[in-house]
């Protein structure tokens, strides 16, 4: 058996901001700001899902099939539990529809996960919990920055030039409130604290 991958969302996570932080600082490759972008996304999504979800998955996902395709798919799992599995679902057709709806559902886009995040409802988790805002200057980094992520991530067909000199305020203030998520807002929760550890760490290597 070859090398196995296991990560979590709090470690995708993390592995997002170090390699923000690595292209933040190693500008040589002609597409370091490219990555810089999709990997910033990536950080400050990741860790904007870990601060609303809390203990519940739910809180970060969202229904778009209708009634008909979910009991579609819900005879599929069940024929795949049944036939493929040889696992009898008598008697746990609770976890069955748990497992059904996490995976017909899908991740909350970034931009609904910051509105959760600025939103006491689902901030407000424990004591030590705090609601994130966002200032006029943060957001319209956090705008640009998803422009320029989409627009590379899902590149059409056409030539391209970035000014990206002067872009680092676009970094340090998307950096900013991927800090307050990760160690300010409370809802984070680190079971490893060498995890912790990382993220202050990687957080210290943007100097600006």
């Amino acid at each position: 058996m070859g090398d196995i991958l296991r990560t979590d969302e709090l470690e995708n996570a993390i592995d997002y901001l170090e390699k923000a932080a690595y292209h933040f600082n190693n500008r040589e490759n002609d597409y370091w700001f490219k990555w810089l972008m999709i990997s910033l996304h990536g950080a400050l999504y990741g860790f904007g899902v870990c601060a609303v979800k809390g203990t519940s998955t739910e809180r970060v996902l969202v229904m778009k099939l209708g009634k008909k395709k979910i009991e579609q798919k819900k005879k599929e799992i069940l024929d795949y539990f049944k036939n493929d599995l040889g696992f009898d679902v008598e008697g746990h057709e609770e976890r069955l529809e748990s497992t059904v709806w996490y995976n017909v559902s899908q991740l909350l886009g970034i931009n609904d996960i910051l509105d959760y995040c600025q939103s006491e409802v689902y901030m407000m988790q424990r004591l030590d919990s705090k609601v994130l805002k966002i200032t006029e200057l943060q957001q319209e980094a956090i705008n640009k920055m998803i422009l320029y992520r989409n627009d590379f991530a899902h590149f059409k067909p056409k030539g391209l030039s970035v000014i990206t000199e002067g872009a680092d305020w676009i970094v340090k203030e998307v950096v900013g409130v991927i800090r307050f998520l990760a160690l300010e807002s409370g809802n984070v929760t680190y079971f490893d604290e060498e995890n912790r550890d990382k993220v202050i760490q990687h957080l210290e290597q943007f100097k600006f």
